[in-house]
């Protein structure tokens, strides 16, 4: 009789997983520098994932509950944080470690490879930026935004931050873009508030100086 997994051992190596491939990345990952850097052995990550394929797949799922973890420990504290309060949030944590970076980075090389180089299937490398963006419009529709109108905003605010960590991760330029979220925040912010009937928030005036 085959033996089963352990499901708690699993669970931790799950977790050495995903570091390893936010630190390595997806491009030529192999399984046998994998195992040789967590201690074990290819037979063990087979007995425990199935084939490489099925792990990395489960690397980037067990990836995605972390950080929805993470938003909920936010909300639980802060029952009344806003989208742009949320997307702050991100930043903020994205730019304290650089392990916190490279968890975001993963999922966005998973959006990113080819099928043929990552093996990953389409839905598989879609929900890594789908989820940002759905959980962004689901969030400006109970601020009040027309269903409509939430899709095309949280699209575009999704590829904004997307587009944003990757200029990161290039540059280094945290400053410069972090000037250049707090613009795409505060259009978040008038398109609520125009909606809600109330004055439209205008760019602070700190912001505007430092993009002349």
């Amino acid at each position: 009789m085959a033996r089963l997994p352990d499901v708690e051992r699993r669970r931790d190596l799950l977790e050495q997983v995903v570091d390893y491939l936010a630190a390595n990345g997806l491009a030529n990952l192999s399984l046998r520098p994998m195992a040789n850097e967590l201690g074990v052995s290819v037979n063990a990550l087979m007995h425990h994932f199935g084939s490489k394929d099925d792990l990395i797949v489960e690397a980037l799922r067990h990836s995605s509950t972390v950080q929805r973890d993470i938003e909920a420990r936010w909300l639980a504290r802060k029952p009344g944080m806003s989208q742009v309060d949320i997307l702050r949030s991100w930043w903020r944590w994205i730019n304290a470690s650089p392990a916190n970076l490279a968890i975001v980075r993963l999922g966005i090389e998973a959006a990113a490879i080819d099928a043929t180089v990552g093996g990953l299937p389409r839905p598989v490398r879609a929900r890594q930026i789908g989820q940002w963006r759905k959980n962004i419009e689901e969030r400006l529709i109970e601020a009040g935004i027309p269903p409509g109108t939430a899709v095309t905003e949280a699209t575009l605010a999704e590829a904004t931050f997307t587009g944003l960590v990757v200029d990161l991760l290039s540059s280094g330029a945290k400053a410069r873009l972090t000037r250049s979220l707090e613009v795409a925040l505060a259009r978040i912010d008038q398109l609520i508030w125009a909606h809600a009937g109330l004055s439209e928030p205008a760019i602070p005036a700190s912001t505007r100086s430092r993009q002349r």
